[in-house]
C-alpha cells in the first residue's frame, strides 16, 4: 500500500482530534513558551518597521524560533530513528509534534521577516547569543519533557547543552572576527 505524502482532510481532522484528545502529549513548557514567542512575533509585526524597538526585538526573537524549530525537529527525528522499531505509535506521535513545533517556529519567523532585513552582522551575532542564553536557561530550568523520552534525559540534555555551547562559541568567534564600528 502506497501512502501519500500530502495529508487529506480526514488526515488533518484526525490529527486535530488526536491533539485535542491527548493534549498532554503536545503541550509542554516548551510549547507554551514558544507559542508565547510566536504571539510576541505577531505583536512585534504590528509595530511600524521604523520603530527603534524593531531593531532590538525582531532578530533575537527570530533566532529563538530558529533554535526551537530546528531543535524540536532534530530531537523528534532522533526519537523516531532510535525507538521506532519498538514503539512506533509513540515515536510517530513525537515526530508529528516535532514537525508541528517546526511549523510553529516557521510561522513566527514568517511574521517577523519584514522586520529582519538590513540588520548588521553584529545584530545577528547578538541575536544568536540571546537565543543561546535563553534556550540554555530553558533547558536547565524547564527541561522539555521530550528530553526524558524512554529514559534518555541526561544524554539528550547533555547533547542540547553541547549544541547550545557550540552556538555560543559561534557567537564569540563571529563577534571577534566582525569588523569594528567606525
Amino acid at each position: 500500500m502506497h501512502a501519500s505524502l500530502v495529508p487529506t482532510a480526514n488526515d488533518l481532522a484526525g490529527l486535530v482530534g488526536y491533539v485535542l484528545g491527548n493534549p498532554y502529549l503536545f503541550i509542554s513548557s516548551s510549547t507554551v513558551m514558544t507559542t508565547g514567542l510566536v504571539l510576541g512575533a505577531v505583536a512585534v509585526s504590528m509595530v511600524p518597521r521604523s520603530a527603534p524597538i524593531m531593531r532590538v526585538v525582531a532578530p533575537p526573537l527570530a533566532m529563538l524560533l530558529v533554535y526551537f524549530g530546528v531543535g524540536s525537529l532534530v530531537l523528534a527525528s532522533e526519537i523516531l530513528v532510535r525507538f521506532h522499531d519498538t514503539i512506533p505509535d509513540a515515536t510517530e506521535t513525537q515526530f508529528a509534534s516535532g514537525i508541528g513545533h517546526l511549523l510553529e517556529a516557521a510561522a513566527g519567523i514568517a511574521v517577523l521577516t519584514p522586520h529582519l532585513r538590513f540588520r548588521s552582522q553584529r545584530t545577528w551575532i547578538v541575536a544568536n547569543a540571546v537565543a543561546v542564553t535563553y534556550w540554555s536557561a530553558h533547558v536547565i530550568v524547564l527541561t522539555p519533557p521530550w528530553f526524558a523520552f524512554q529514559g534518555q534525559l541526561e544524554v539528550i540534555r547533555a547533547a542540547a547543552l553541547g549544541a547550545l555551547a557550540a552556538g555560543a562559541l559561534v557567537s564569540v568567534l563571529l563577534w571577534r572576527a566582525a569588523p569594528g564600528r567606525r
